[in-house]
């Protein structure tokens, strides 16, 4: 990532279940604007589960709205990039920190999901079944109180959650105005 704002974007994007894969600085593209060709580099390429493709632009809104040069030169690639995306029949979207931040704890908490999912290792699929077993008849618990019954376990429980809501099989009440702890609620 080439800002802290593209990093925290491609945080969403790997935690994120309908992406397929994404790709950070995919092409440099020309394209003609009132006669003169000139290229522009997208922020990221990603490929949906259902097959979307979609390019992305990264900026803070106060350099997109800035009126200087900064901010010209920001609508002016935006603009080569939407057209580029238009005629070639690709998905375009900039990504905003109002987009990417909506809440004080988005990213820190899915930088800990992130690195909790990477350490479950699928040795089984009965923690995974005995979860959404139990959610489905009982409906939705905090993760304390799943300790608390025995569905996951202080070995591995919250590997198998980070791992799940990874996979986009369970999600959780609200992981962006809170931090995850024993009192986040998890949801199928």
């Amino acid at each position: 990532a080439f800002s802290y704002l593209e990093y925290c974007n491609i945080i969403e994007l790997e935690m994120n279940s309908e992406v397929e894969f994404y790709c950070e600085q995919p092409c440099t593209v020309k394209v003609c604007v009132d006669g003169i060709i000139s290229s522009t580099t997208f922020d990221v390429y990603v490929y949906y589960k259902d097959g979307r493709e979609e390019m992305q632009e990264i900026k803070y809104l106060e350099e997109l709205n800035a009126d200087d040069k900064r901010g010209e030169r920001d609508r002016s690639q935006i603009e080569k990039q939407k057209l580029w995306c238009a005629q070639n029949g690709i998905d375009y979207v900039v990504r905003t920190d109002n987009i990417i931040f909506p809440g004080d704890f988005t990213i820190r908490n899915l930088e800990w999901l992130a690195a909790k999912a990477r350490r479950y290792c699928v040795t089984n699929d009965t923690g995974r079944k005995m979860l959404v077993s139990y959610l489905k008849e009982n409906g939705n618990f905090t993760i304390g109180q799943l300790y608390a019954s025995g569905i996951i376990t202080t070995k591995n429980g919250l590997n198998l959650i980070a791992d799940m809501y990874y996979r986009g099989e369970i999600t959780f009440d609200d992981i962006n105005d809170n931090q995850i702890s024993n009192k986040t609620e998890v949801q199928l």
